[in-house]
C-alpha cells in the first residue's frame, strides 16, 4: 500500500487545479506568417524609431492581454458543443470578408483603381428594379448586422462592403486601445496636475472642520462665564465667536468655488490630453495598422482556422468588427417628459454632487499611484 492511500481521506490536501491560460504568441502556429517579425521590437525600432516602436508595441501588446484574458475564460466544450456551425460560418465569412482589404490594396478598388470614395460614405443607390425577395444571403444578413440594418445586396458594391467591415474592425482595434491604454494614461496625467489643487481644497475642509470645533468651544466657554468674569475677556470671546462663525459660512464659499474650478479644470484637461494621446497614437501607429499589422494578423487566422483556438479567437474578436453603428434617431431627443423639480423630492435621494466624484477620481488615482 502507497503512503498516500494509508493517510486517512479527511486529511489529505485536495489537488490545486492549475487554469489554462492562453497565449497568443505560444500557442498558435505561425509558420508561414511574419506575425512575429512585423511585432517584434527590433523590426519596429528598425522602421518606425523608438519612439514610434514603443507606441505601437503598447498597442499590439494591448490586443494580446484582451485575447489572452477572453479566450483564457472560454472552455473548449463552448466551441465543441455550444456554437452553432451556422455562427462558425458567420464567424469565418467576417475573416474572408476583412481579408478582401488591407496591405497595399486598401485604398484600391476592385479593378486596382485608388479608391476616391471615403469608405466610410454610402454608395449611391443604383437604377434598378428591385424584385421582391423572399430571403437574403448569409452576407446580407452580416452585412445588416454589421453595418446598416437596412442593408440590400442589389444597392452597394462588394467594395462598399469589404472597406466598411474593414473600417469597423480597425476602429473597433483603436477604440479598444484607446479605452484600455490612453484614457488611464491620460487620467494619470491629468490627476498628477490637479493633486496640488485637490490637496488645497482638502486643506480648506480639515480648516472649516477645526473652525467649526473652535466656534463650539468659544461658545461653550462664553456660556460658562460667571458674571464676576471681566467685562472685557467676554467682549474678547464674543467678537472671536463672531469671526469663527463668518469663517464658517466663508469656507464654505471657497471651497465650493474651488471645487468647481477643480472639476471644470479636469473636463477640460481630461479631453484635451485624450485627444492629443490618440493623435499621436494614430500619427504613428495607423499606417502600420492598415498596411503591415492587419493583413499579419489575418494570415495567422488563417493558419489556424479550424482549430478550438481559432474559434475562440473569432467569438473575442467578433465585437471588433461592430464598432460603427446607427446613429440614435435625433427626433427621439425631443421627446423629454418635463418634470416639475419640486415633485418627488421626499421620493428619491438626492444625486451626489459631480464636483466631488471628480475630487475622489483624483484622489483614486493618487492612492493608486502612491502619491498621497
Amino acid at each position: 500500500m502507497s503512503a498516500e492511500a494509508r493517510v486517512p481521506h479527511a486529511t489529505r490536501k485536495p489537488r490545486k487545479q492549475v487554469r489554462y491560460k492562453f497565449q497568443f504568441t505560444r500557442d498558435l502556429r505561425f509558420q508561414d506568417t511574419n506575425y512575429k517579425t512585423v511585432t517584434s521590437m527590433e523590426y519596429l525600432s528598425t522602421n518606425y524609431g523608438q519612439r514610434t516602436a514603443r507606441i505601437i508595441h503598447s498597442f499590439i501588446s494591448c490586443i494580446h492581454r484582451k485575447i489572452n484574458h477572453d479566450v483564457s475564460k472560454i472552455s473548449d466544450n463552448v466551441v465543441l458543443k455550444l456554437i452553432r456551425p451556422m455562427d462558425k460560418l458567420k464567424l469565418f465569412l467576417l475573416l474572408v470578408t476583412l481579408s478582401q482589404r488591407g496591405g497595399p490594396d486598401y485604398w484600391l478598388d476592385k479593378h486596382g483603381k485608388p479608391n476616391s470614395s471615403d469608405y466610410e460614405e454610402e454608395v449611391e443607390p443604383k437604377n434598378i428594379k428591385k424584385e421582391p425577395k423572399l430571403f437574403c444571403t448569409l452576407l446580407e444578413n452580416v452585412m445588416r448586422e454589421n453595418i446598416k440594418k437596412n442593408f440590400d445586396e442589389t444597392l452597394y458594391d462588394e467594395n462598399y462592403v469589404y472597406s466598411s467591415i474593414w473600417a469597423n474592425f480597425m476602429e473597433g482595434l483603436i477604440n479598444h486601445y484607446l479605452e484600455r491604454v490612453i484614457i488611464p494614461k491620460s487620467e494619470r496625467k491629468v490627476c498628477q496636475q490637479l493633486y496640488k489643487p485637490m490637496m488645497k481644497i482638502i486643506s480648506l475642509y480639515n480648516e472649516y472642520n477645526d473652525l467649526i470645533e473652535k466656534s463650539e468651544n468659544s461658545g461653550f466657554m462664553l456660556d460658562s462665564k460667571s458674571s464676576s468674569d471681566n467685562d472685557n475677556v467676554e467682549v474678547k470671546l464674543a467678537n472671536a465667536q463672531k469671526l469663527l462663525w463668518k469663517a464658517r459660512q466663508d469656507i464654505p464659499k471657497t471651497i465650493s468655488k474651488e471645487l468647481t474650478l477643480l472639476s471644470e479644470m479636469y473636463s477640460t484637461l481630461s479631453v484635451e490630453e485624450q485627444d492629443y494621446q490618440l493623435d499621436q497614437f494614430v500619427c504613428c501607429a495607423e499606417e502600420y495598422i492598415e498596411l503591415v499589422y492587419l493583413p499579419s494578423l489575418i494570415d495567422v487566422l488563417f493558419a489556424n482556422c479550424g482549430s478550438v483556438d481559432f474559434w475562440k479567437i473569432m467569438f473575442v474578436l467578433e465585437p471588433f468588427f461592430y464598432y460603427i453603428e446607427d446613429l440614435p434617431d435625433e427626433s427621439s431627443s425631443l421627446d423629454i417628459e418635463v418634470i416639475d423639480p419640486e415633485d418627488g423630492l421626499d421620493k428619491e435621494p438626492r444625486k451626489p454632487d459631480p464636483r466631488v466624484a471628480t475630487l475622489e477620481k483624483i484622489c483614486e488615482v493618487a492612492a493608486k499611484e502612491n502619491w498621497i
